[in-house]
C-alpha cells in the first residue's frame, strides 16, 4: 500500500480598506415604515397572460371599479404574480385550516409590506407612498390540496401612474467603484439621529470570498476569523458614533442594530444566482445588504464582538438573532439550556428586542448559540478498482477541507474497505497525526492498492478527525470486487 499527500491552501488575502467617515444629527422621520422580505423559497413567477378570464361582474359588489379590470388566478405557495409598473405580490404562506394566506407586496422586486388575508374578504393595496390604490384582492378560496389559493384581483387605474423605482426604505447607500476597490456610504437613523459611515472594500478580496464553501454550519459565518478585523473596526466605530452623538455606552448595541436593520433586502437569487447562499459579514457589507440570514449573521457577529451573548434563531424559511437577557427583560424569547435568547428581527427598521412578527409567534425554532470558533471537517473522495481475478486493488483520492472557524489540529485520515459483516474490514490505512489544517485549507491524500478478495462485497469508508475536531465519516455504495 502506498500513500501520497498533497497539501493545498486557499490563501484568503483580505485587503480591506476601511475609510471611516461618520456624522450624526437630528432629522425628521417622515418616511413611512416598510418591511423587507424575510421568506426564502424557490420562486415561481407568474406573468398576467392575455387569456385570463375577465370578470365583468363583481362577486360582492366591491371588486370592480370604473375603468378597472379583474382577473381570477390560482396561485400556489411561493408563486409570484407580476403586474404593470413594477408591482407584484408573492404568496408566502397558505393556511387552509385557518382559511388565511400571507402575501408579500412588492415594488421592483423589493417587499414594502406584508398582509394576512382571509378567504371571502377583499383587500385594497396602495402604492409604496400609501397614496393610490393600485389593485384590490379578493381571496376566493383555498383549494383542497392546501397549497393553492384562488384569487380575484382588480387592477386599478393608479397602477399605470408613473412612479419612481422603489428600492426599500432609505436606505441611501451610495456606491463608487474604483479600479481595485468599491466604496459604499451608509446612512441610517436611531432615535431621530442620523448616522453616516463610509467603507471601502477590495474587489479582489470579494472574489476570493466568493470561492469559499457555503456548506458549513451557520455559526461559522458569524465568527469567521477572516472577518475579525473588519468586525472589530465596526464595533469600535459604533462606540465613537455613540460618543459623538451624546449617547451612553449602553446605547451602542442599539445603534448597531439600527444600522443592520436599515440595510436593504437583497435576495440570494438576485445577487448570487442561488436560492440559498449564506454570506459572510464582509460579503453582506460589500453588497450593501442581504436577506434575513445574511443580516442576522452580520448583526450577530457585531454583537458577539461587543461581548454580548447572541444566537442565531432558525425558523421555517426565516432567520433572526437571539440576544441573551435575564428575566427582567420583557418580550418573546427562546429558552436554550436555561439561557433566554430574546428575539430580534434584522430585516427592517423599527423592530425592538423581544418583538416577533405574528407569522413566527408559534413557529418551531432552532437556537444556534454563538460560541468560540471550532474546526469543521468536510470529506470528498473518488476511487478506481482493478482486479487480477483473485484480488481487487482499490486506489483512492481523498480531500479533507476545514470549513470551520478555527485551526484543526493533529488531523487524522482513516481509509477503509468495509465488509458486509459487522465490525469487519478488508483493508485500511491511517495517516500520521502531524498535520494542522487552517480555516478553508484542504489536504489531498492519494491511497494506492487497498486490497480485497475478488467477488467479495465491500464499500469505501473514510474517517477524518483532529485533536480538537469532531470526527466526520462518509462512505460509498456497496459494490462487488
Amino acid at each position: 500500500m502506498n500513500i501520497r499527500k498533497q497539501y493545498t491552501s486557499l490563501i484568503l488575502t483580505l485587503v480591506l480598506f476601511l475609510t471611516i467617515i461618520f456624522s450624526c444629527g437630528c432629522i425628521t422621520g417622515d418616511e413611512p415604515a416598510v418591511s423587507e422580505s424575510i421568506i426564502i423559497n424557490n420562486n415561481t413567477s407568474v406573468i398576467v397572460p392575455e387569456d385570463f378570464r375577465v370578470n365583468n361582474e363583481s362577486n360582492d359588489g366591491n371588486i370592480l371599479d370604473i375603468d378597472s379590470i379583474s382577473y381570477t388566478k390560482a396561485l400556489k405557495k411561493t408563486a409570484i404574480l407580476e403586474f404593470e409598473n413594477g408591482y407584484s405580490l408573492k404568496v408566502l404562506d397558505v393556511d387552509k385550516q385557518e382559511e388565511r394566506i400571507l402575501i408579500s407586496l412588492r415594488k421592483d422586486g423589493n417587499e414594502y409590506a406584508t398582509r394576512t388575508m382571509l378567504t371571502g374578504h377583499t383587500y385594497s393595496v396602495k402604492d409604496t407612498n400609501e397614496q393610490n390604490i393600485i389593485y384590490s384582492i379578493h381571496v376566493d378560496e383555498i383549494l383542497d390540496n392546501s397549497f393553492v389559493v384562488e384569487l380575484t384581483y382588480t387592477i386599478k387605474p393608479g397602477i399605470l401612474l408613473e412612479t419612481e423605482v422603489y428600492e426599500g426604505k432609505v436606505r441611501e447607500i451610495e456606491v463608487r467603484i474604483n479600479e481595485d476597490t468599491i466604496s459604499r456610504t451608509y446612512r441610517w437613523e436611531y432615535e431621530n439621529t442620523e448616522f453616516t459611515v463610509e467603507y471601502e472594500y477590495n474587489i479582489e478580496a470579494y472574489d476570493t470570498y466568493s470561492e469559499r464553501s457555503r456548506y458549513r454550519d451557520y455559526t461559522h459565518f458569524v465568527n469567521d476569523p477572516y472577518d475579525d478585523v473588519l468586525i472589530s473596526q465596526i464595533t469600535t466605530q459604533m462606540g465613537e458614533l455613540a460618543d459623538d452623538a451624546g449617547y451612553s455606552r449602553t446605547e451602542i448595541p442599539y445603534i448597531a442594530m439600527a444600522f443592520v436593520q436599515s440595510l436593504p433586502y437583497v435576495s440570494d437569487s438576485a445577487s448570487s444566482g442561488y436560492d440559498e447562499y449564506p454570506r459572510f459579514p464582509f460579503e453582506t457589507l460589500y453588497h450593501g445588504g442581504g436577506d434575513c440570514e445574511d443580516s442576522s449573521i452580520l448583526l450577530a457577529s457585531i454583537l458577539y464582538d461587543m461581548g454580548y451573548g447572541v444566537a442565531l434563531i432558525e425558523l421555517p424559511g426565516h432567520m433572526a438573532v437571539g440576544v441573551k437577557g435575564d428575566d427582567k427583560l420583557k418580550g418573546n424569547y427562546y429558552d436554550y439550556s436555561g439561557t433566554r435568547y430574546y428575539y430580534l428581527e434584522t430585516t427592517n427598521s423599527g423592530w425592538d428586542v423581544g418583538v416577533i412578527p405574528d407569522e413566527y409567534t408559534n413557529a418551531d425554532a432552532i437556537v444556534l448559540p454563538i460560541t468560540r470558533g471550532y474546526p469543521e471537517l468536510r470529506i470528498g473522495f473518488s476511487g478506481t478498482a482493478k482486479s487480477n481475478g483473485y484480488v481487487s486493488y482499490v486506489d483512492l483520492e481523498i480531500e479533507v477541507e476545514n470549513v470551520g472557524s478555527l485551526l484543526a489540529e493533529d488531523l487524522v485520515i482513516y481509509a477503509t474497505l468495509e465488509s458486509i459483516t459487522e465490525n469487519m474490514i478488508w483493508d485500511d490505512l491511517k495517516t500520521d497525526t502531524d498535520l494542522n489544517l487552517n480555516v478553508d485549507d484542504a489536504v489531498t491524500y492519494t491511497v494506492s492498492d487497498l486490497h480485497i478478495p475478488a467477488g467479495e462485497k465491500y464499500r469505501v469508508g473514510i474517517w477524518a478527525w483532529g485533536s480538537n475536531a469532531n470526527s466526520e465519516y462518509v462512505f460509498s455504495d456497496w459494490t462487488t470486487a
